[in-house]
């Protein structure tokens, strides 16, 4: 891992990490193509893996790319795998994620594993609601440990999975 992606994978914790979120894995890799352009352009940085969604992360000074995915959401998962290069595509009725890397297999079905455990789990878990979350946010503001513009963001993500 480069020291840009440890960058990446800080940033995520203090920006986008959720109440009650955890880190289970992440891979360094890209989604986009190399020569693309406007939306299939190819961004490098973090798949990250929680034990509630998948995101795929970057940031830097110029440019943040942020897709997420709840686990819930995910209908199926393909994977492939050629030489060295492997592809993990991640489908939702209304969205895909498609996100390539060069890491070692053995940290890719790693990760894929632990994928496919949290999504059995998802699945038969009950979800705590957004209002819920969105309460927990307010108490953790209201105690000081956030602050009026980081709840205010948060609550937004969170209203935006409505």
């Amino acid at each position: 891992m480069t020291e840009q992606d440890n960058a990446h994978i800080r940033t995520f914790r203090q920006e986008k990490l959720m109440p009650g979120e955890t880190l289970v894995g992440h891979l360094e890799g890209w989604i986009g193509e190399k020569m693309g352009q406007g939306e299939r352009i190819r961004h490098n940085g973090q798949f990250i893996l929680t034990n509630e969604r998948v995101c795929f992360y970057r940031k830097d000074p110029f440019e943040e790319v942020f897709e997420t995915i709840p686990l819930s959401k995910i209908s199926s998962v393909e994977t492939l795998s050629l030489m060295g290069y492997r592809v993990l595509r991640l489908h939702t009725a209304h969205d895909d994620l498609e996100f390539k890397t060069l890491e070692p297999k053995t940290l890719f079905d790693e990760v894929l594993a632990q994928l496919e455990r949290l999504r059995n789990e998802a699945s038969t878990a009950p979800a705590e609601s957004i209002t819920d979350q969105i309460k927990k946010l307010g108490e953790l503001r209201d105690g000081g440990l956030l602050t009026e513009d980081e709840f205010n963001a948060k609550k937004a993500e969170l209203l935006a999975r409505l």
